[in-house]
């Protein structure tokens, strides 16, 4: 499925109310997950998949898995729906490697590194000809304390509103995690089926997909896959 929000301003964005989600059912055959994926404007790809018990009862990790053209100079994925004051998960491509970053926005700036999400780097990240991909297994993503230091933690049964944001400029320093960039070009959002992402295979493929000497948390070089 494809979708485009022609969104200008960072700070505009705003929670869509909606029923209908914008993603489906999709088979990573790098990693065999399962995934719920939802394609946006440019061709970018945000994947997930959650462990089956995961609600809005308790924090819970997520895998997730972030596709785009090497065109683009980074990609953005807002856990909250909003670009400030909720996890951000920054991707780049690096020649043939793949580099995040764990950001927040605080404010109309470069989002800050953000230390309470953690990445655990998985099969399925590299680069190819045309896009470049990142997989992991996140702690943090999915729960977060909020403007006035209440937990949030998305829930795990339902469709949820995501926001992204993309900059076809590339960062300043690629090889590292906390270089700075430029504004967004476009900012946007999608509505993702949370509920059908989950999957008692979770733990299984969390272990069938690490990588060997996978401690990295911010850049991994894992090589090329076919998208």
């Amino acid at each position: 499925m494809k979708l485009t929000y022609p969104l200008t301003g960072l700070l505009s964005l705003f929670t869509l109310v909606s029923a209908q989600s914008d993603s489906g059912s999709f088979v990573d055959a790098d990693t065999g997950i399962t995934f719920q994926s939802a394609t946006v404007t440019e061709d970018i790809t945000y994947r997930l998949a959650l462990p089956a018990d995961a609600s809005a009862e308790k924090p819970y990790d997520v895998i997730i898995q972030v596709v785009a053209p090497i065109e683009l100079g980074w990609v953005a994925w807002a856990w909250g729906g909003s670009m400030t004051y909720n996890p951000l998960t920054v991707v780049w491509a690096n020649g043939k490697s793949a580099t995040y970053s764990s950001r927040q926005a605080l404010g109309y700036y470069t989002p800050v590194m953000y230390e309470d999400a953690k990445y655990t780097v998985l099969k399925g990240t590299g680069t190819n000809s045309t896009h470049f991909k990142f997989t992991a297994l996140c702690s943090g993503c999915a729960s977060w304390p909020d403007f006035d230091g209440n937990p949030s933690t998305l829930d795990g049964a339902g469709q949820v509103n995501f926001a992204y944001a993309y900059s076809r400029t590339p960062v300043d320093e690629p090889a590292n995690s906390e270089t700075t960039f430029s504004i967004h070009d476009s900012v946007g959002h999608w509505t993702h089926d949370l509920g059908a992402a989950r999957s008692d295979k979770f733990s299984s493929w969390v272990a069938a997909n690490k990588v060997t000497n996978s401690t990295l948390r911010r850049h991994v070089h894992v090589g090329r896959y076919g998208y």
